[in-house]
């Protein structure tokens, strides 16, 4: 009997321990929602609110270039860039693919050119890359060429880091875009165009 006893009374004193730890915790819980000021209508904690976005927009203003009508010169066009998820070299390039609004000229690079990549490196020199599409459906004369090569050129130039553009096509140096334009060597800004 005496041990009957003993084994109720340890049952009795782990049971109470039990329901108090249990107690406990669940006060726990409620005092950091509390905290937190957020308890809901039945007492359960919300979920805390996602942090914000680290990649939140972070935007420039910057000029880029379209050729008038006539191909007579470049017509200077404000953009702000988003460089969130592009840097900004690739921005105003991605600027001048989605072309003009109106009054601010033409569109240059052919439709459906894909941009490739823009590198800039430590000696100022823009290397920017697109798809064959860039050669293939340009169908400009020697104007054309030039108001093409001088509207990507002075776009990035006007990055004061930026001194010179080199021209690719699948990650190969560009020679010529229709053969008015030697572009063997990297372009300057086209001064003469603005």
């Amino acid at each position: 009997m005496k041990q009957i006893k003993t084994v109720l009374a340890v049952f009795l004193v782990l049971s109470v321990v039990l329901v108090a730890g249990c107690s406990s915790n669940t006060d726990n819980k409620e005092q950091a929602g509390q905290q937190n000021g957020q308890i809901t209508a039945n007492d359960q904690a919300k979920p805390e609110k996602a942090a914000p976005d680290k990649k939140a927009a972070k935007n420039i203003k910057m000029t880029v270039y379209f050729p008038d009508e006539n191909g007579q010169k470049l017509i200077a066009a404000e953009r702000t860039l988003d460089i969130s998820t592009d840097d900004k070299y690739t921005a105003a390039i991605k600027a001048l693919l989605q072309g003009p609004k109106k009054g601010e000229g033409i569109a240059i690079i052919p439709a459906g050119t894909k941009l490739l990549g823009v590198t800039v490196n430590k000696d100022g020199l823009a290397e920017v890359n697109f798809d064959n599409t860039f050669v293939k459906k340009f169908s400009g004369g020697s104007t054309g060429e030039i108001m093409l090569v001088g509207s990507i050129t002075d776009t990035l130039t006007n990055f004061s880091e930026v001194k010179t553009v080199r021209f690719l096509v699948d990650g190969k140096p560009l020679e010529t875009l229709s053969g008015h334009l030697d572009l063997t060597t990297p372009v300057t800004r086209m001064q003469n165009i603005l």
